[in-house]
């Protein structure tokens, strides 16, 4: 014999009204699921469900606790492979429009610096008939010219390389911090005070006394509530 529905409402709401510990996340206290101390926070921050912990570390992608920095015995795995990561990245609207601005500033940067090659290697010849006019050897043109080139290209290679770190730094970062986080809990954290077990023992009793049940139906539900909570896997 378990409790109904209704009955576990009940329950549930006669232990948060008397100023039982509740879920500091969620703020309520069942029977369906344990409070656990994972932390050092003390006082009515001290409680709190292992699935409302899990949740929440998951959506702040932590693996500690905020308020006291304890950090929790925890696995992470990656939420999403780096493919789908980047798709979703570039999807942003926000990161979309850096993409797009720093695409033209390519573009632009490009076209630049191949007109630049152009003109230097087409006007080679130019430039080296113009430098014996006036007294400049051949080489020394060619050097010249060979020496502008490079410091173009070097240039554009760095300025590129700026762009594609502006775009994939903050990228790689997100993505590693976008974890899956999964609590490896001592299992003693889930034994109840004595406290917290006599409170739900009165409780219950209070229920089965308005059920009118006997003293026997009574203790065995008791019993049997009590196993259920202690050992919720049996």
């Amino acid at each position: 014999m378990s409790l109904g529905l209704g009955q576990q409402h009940r329950l549930t709401r006669s232990l948060v009204s008397v100023g039982s510990n509740v879920c500091r996340i969620c703020h309520t206290n069942t029977i369906m699921e344990p409070l656990v101390s994972p932390c050092r926070c003390k006082g009515t921050l001290a409680y709190v469900h292992l699935s409302c912990l899990e949740r929440w570390l998951n959506q702040s992608c932590r693996s500690y606790c905020e308020l006291c920095n304890y950090q929790f015995n925890a696995v992470e795995t990656l939420r999403y492979t780096w493919p789908k990561s980047l798709r979703i990245w570039i999807t942003h609207p926000h990161n979309r429009r850096n993409i797009q601005s720093d695409l033209l500033i390519f573009t632009l940067l490009s076209i630049v610096t191949i007109g630049l090659i152009i003109v230097c290697l087409w006007g080679m010849r130019y430039f080296i008939m113009e430098g014996k006019k006036i007294g400049i050897s051949k080489s020394w043109t060619k050097g010249v010219t060979w020496f502008f080139l490079g410091i173009v290209i070097l240039g554009y290679i760095a300025t590129v390389y700026l762009l594609g770190k502006d775009q994939l730094s903050p990228w790689y970062r997100w993505w590693k911090s976008t974890v899956n986080v999964q609590l490896i809990v001592d299992p003693q954290l889930f034994r109840p005070t004595t406290e917290s077990f006599q409170e739900y023992e009165n409780q219950i009793m209070s229920i089965s006394a308005s059920n009118m049940k006997t003293p026997t139906e009574s203790r065995l539900l008791i019993y049997q509530e009590i196993e259920t909570y202690l050992y919720p896997s049996s």
